[in-house]
């Protein structure tokens, strides 16, 4: 009964008493899984089956790879893992990543009328295991596909995508083809799962002559638009929602519709300047938000531990006084230490009130708007790089869009 059958091809199954219609997605020796009319895919167990029926069998499109390919740019999509890379482990109900990314490029054969896209795995991890030694890797792939000329998708884990895209925004400079990270918020066997768009409105932006790197995602709960976002301003805000994602004391850089037509404005384009790689991060670099009653060992431990620290204070950027000249005397030691606000909108003045003036005193240097994982990011870069005073001095000034020059109220 289920030797004949294949992948493609649709299929009616009594299933349990219950009469369903499908697409057969896979089998193996113990089940097949199918796509209901619903957009659901269901396991289904070889035992319960009454009766199986062929509709129709899937008819390969003769076509081959290269004859599908659009006339667009060249781009390359870089798996990582994440939620837009996942599957649904039938066996075990889990979700896991796919082992090859080839598997999204031919799940998704619109991509190829798009122009001539290629996949590969780099990683195969949640995004909640990215550090430092893995933006490196990242780095220096995504620089030797733009080298070519090739645009770069990153295909990401949602949760910690805004660390990484800022990771290479600072490690690849002046790139010469764009760099855009996208990622999911429900896995690609949900009906209601974002990949699929936001996959294919990456692969337009990675086409265009946009000079930086950038996250696509969706700008609604509806599948309408997506948003085109500064790296070193974005933030995931919502821990579920498709339009998690949104451009903080920044406008997005554009937006992307429903037919992919690409709106962009106010952004950076591929310059002719000399691209330029740097290969190291600082992993002496700690971030960490104040809270009331916070203890100040906890604080110095960190400071112990590490070269560099950024602090989320309180409003403005603020901390207790009962730490600030413990501040004083480690700044005095060479280390730097750097203040954000967890409000995130806004910007650090700590100029207004006495708290902020004697930090100041103390030598924390304000970071204005900068979200605080950036400044964490970035501080990680400088300190790879460059010299303690140097890293002082750059820290404070904008260098890929991350601080406003102009503070937005």
């Amino acid at each position: 009964m289920f030797e004949n059958i294949k992948p493609g091809d649709e299929i009616e199954v009594r299933w349990k008493y219950q009469l369903l219609n499908g697409i057969l997605i896979s089998k193996n020796h113990d089940f097949m899984i199918i796509k209901l009319k619903n957009g659901y895919n269901l396991a289904i167990d070889y035992s319960h089956i009454q009766s199986l029926n062929v509709i129709s069998e899937n008819k390969p499109l003769k076509l081959t790879r290269e004859e599908i390919r659009g006339s667009g740019k060249k781009v390359t999509i870089i798996g990582t893992g994440g939620t837009i890379a996942s599957y649904v482990d039938y066996s075990t109900g889990a979700v896991k990543p796919l082992e090859n990314a080839q598997d999204v490029l031919y799940a998704e054969p619109d991509l190829l009328k798009l122009g001539d896209i290629d996949a590969e795995v780099l990683f195969n991890i949640f995004s909640e295991d990215m550090n430092q030694k893995y933006w490196k890797i990242l780095a220096k792939k995504v620089y030797e596909k733009i080298s070519e000329g090739n645009g770069v998708v990153v295909a990401h884990g949602t949760d910690t995508m805004s660390f990484s895209a800022s990771a290479l925004s600072f490690l690849i400079e002046n790139p010469s083809a764009p760099i855009i990270f996208t990622g999911s918020q429900r896995s690609s066997d949900r009906p209601s799962s974002d990949a699929y768009f936001n996959l294919l409105g990456a692969v337009k932006v990675a086409q265009s002559d946009l000079g930086e790197v950038a996250v696509v995602m969706h700008s609604s709960m509806n599948d309408d638009y997506l948003s085109i976002h500064r790296a070193v301003k974005v933030r995931k805000m919502h821990t579920s929602r498709r339009d998690a994602f949104k451009s903080i004391n920044a406008e997005i850089i554009g937006t992307i519709s429903k037919d992919l037509d690409v709106n962009m404005q106010d952004y950076k384009k591929v310059k002719k300047d000399e691209m330029h790689l740097y290969e190291n991060l600082s992993e002496k670099v700690g971030l960490v938000y104040y809270y009331p009653g916070m203890e100040k060992e906890l604080l110095l431990k960190f400071l112990d531990r590490n070269d560099g620290l950024i602090i989320a204070g309180t409003g403005l950027g603020h901390i207790s006084n009962d730490y600030i000249e413990d501040i004083k005397n480690i700044i005095d030691e060479g280390k730097i230490i750097a203040m954000t606000s967890q409000c995130l909108y806004g910007s650090v003045n700590l100029n207004v009130y006495s708290t902020g003036r004697r930090l100041i005193e103390a030598g924390v240097i304000p970071l204005g708007d900068m979200l605080p994982e950036v400044a964490y990011i970035k501080l990680s870069f400088l300190l790879g790089n460059f010299g303690q005073d140097d890293a002082k001095v750059l820290l404070a000034k904008n260098l890929r869009g991350e601080l406003n020059e102009r503070r937005k109220e």
